[in-house]
């Protein structure tokens, strides 16, 4: 393939425009779960414990570091300011939702998180990363100029750019990849009995209650982690299918089959069950709840309303 032909290919991949609708349901979606979030971390009053300063009681100890973070260094290290940069996160990821400034709100929160995360770097888990990943794209998306106070202030668009929703289905795709290939313990593979799920469901550190009654129904654990290596792993067929479904006028029989099965929406119902269970089992936090927050950018608008309609009916 020449180097021109493999640019307009790879052109081809993020080029053209798109239903905003898949994007504005991230939009809201995505933020109100980090609100819920930052709601237990206000409730349980642990904002000044994770943010705050050492001489408050601050885990991180901001200002005991040989360097130390921006937040602090044109900031008071001060309680007072811990406070109010914690407000300003939770206002700012409200803005995102409602769709209000959404550059400005996005690009606020990724700072101010990102500080955040600095401070103390053990309370900054994947989930969160994962987010700031997601507002740095929906602040380029333009999804908050079709359904939002955006569109209300500045004009509504009945259209936006595809690459977005293209590219945050990439990054959902690559962490599931990843998440699979990381799972090197023998626990997760035939030759360590699939036992993974049945010693994490012993631990009461994780589990929500405790499971002894699983050991009369270890096949089913098994089967669940087994279940569990084959969603992660299967992650890595999404592009292909895509790529397919972009490409069925080539024709060719494993192209047609994989447009024949609708892989994707199968492999994100798989997920949806999977996320459950965890909610349902283990204390991992907004993690289940955040991740199928973004799989409305998995369809079309056209597929999301085909859906909406045959549920209304």
């Amino acid at each position: 393939m020449s180097a021109r032909r493999l640019w307009a290919t790879w052109r081809s991949l993020w080029d053209g425009d798109d239903d905003p609708l898949p994007l504005v349901l991230v939009r809201v979606l995505l933020p109100l779960v980090f609100l819920w979030d930052f709601y237990e971390v206000w409730r349980l009053h642990l904002v000044v414990p994770f943010w705050g300063p050492g001489a408050a009681g601050g885990m991180g100890d901001p200002e005991g570091r040989s360097t130390v973070t921006e937040l602090y260094r044109f900031f008071p290290v001060t309680v007072q300011t811990t406070h109010w940069a914690f407000y300003l996160l939770c206002a700012s990821t409200l803005c995102i939702s409602l769709g209000l400034f959404l550059p400005v709100s996005t690009i606020v929160t990724v700072l101010l998180y990102a500080q955040f995360a600095t401070v103390l770097s053990a309370a900054d888990r994947g989930i969160d990363t994962m987010f700031r990943n997601v507002l740095c794209i929906l602040a380029f998306s333009g999804a908050s100029r079709a359904w939002g106070l955006d569109a209300l202030i500045f004009g509504k668009k009945a259209r936006i750019e595809a690459w977005p929703r293209r590219l945050l289905v990439l990054q959902v795709v690559v962490m599931y990849f990843m998440a699979g290939v990381q799972k090197a313990a023998v626990a997760w593979w035939p030759w360590g009995g699939f036992s993974a799920l049945f010693v994490i469901l012993q631990d009461l550190a994780i589990a929500r209650h405790p499971f002894e009654w699983l050991r009369a129904y270890y096949p089913l654990t098994q089967l669940l982690t087994a279940v569990t290596m084959a969603f992660e792993w299967g992650a890595g067929l999404v592009p292909f299918v895509y790529w397919a479904r972009a490409t069925r006028a080539r024709g060719g029989w494993l192209r047609a089959q994989c447009n024949r099965v609708g892989f994707v929406p199968w492999w994100l119902l798989l997920g949806v069950g999977m996320h459950l269970g965890i909610a349902g089992t283990m204390r991992l936090g907004i993690f289940p709840f955040a991740m199928v927050a973004m799989y409305p950018a998995f369809f079309t608008g056209a597929e999301l309303r085909r859906v909406a309609g045959r549920s209304a009916g």
